[in-house]
């Protein structure tokens, strides 16, 4: 697979760029095991701030990941992102076991 591309942490300190890393690199690991390294085209993480009057910025954090078997995307909102990435990586987690699961069902019923 090629790097993770990580899209609008400009703005944030090195430390939280490097947590987010952290948290990332296990996710590539388990994507590549998924789909086979050469299988995956790219996989980035956005981030778009809104900065709230008085109030503590917002996050909008999206996951895509475009693979020769499908394009998967997640986007959520929230004020923690590091929890964010937790977040998107579950849903993320549970659209590519759908896929599979109704791409079994689909070679099933063509062997039935």
């Amino acid at each position: 697979m090629k790097v993770i591309e990580l899209i609008g942490f400009d703005d944030f300190e090195v430390e939280t760029i490097e947590d987010v890393k952290r948290k990332m690199m296990p996710l590539a690991d388990k994507y590549s095991k998924i789909f086979g390294t050469e299988n995956i085209q790219s996989f980035r993480l956005a981030i778009e701030t809104f900065k709230k009057d008085g109030g503590k910025d917002t996050h909008e954090l999206t996951m895509s990941i475009n693979t020769t078997k499908g394009d998967f995307r997640v986007k959520k909102q929230g004020w923690e992102l590091l929890d964010l990435v937790d977040e998107v990586e579950s849903v993320m987690e549970r659209q590519i076991r759908e896929k599979k699961e109704r791409e079994l069902k689909q070679r099933e019923g063509r062997n039935a």
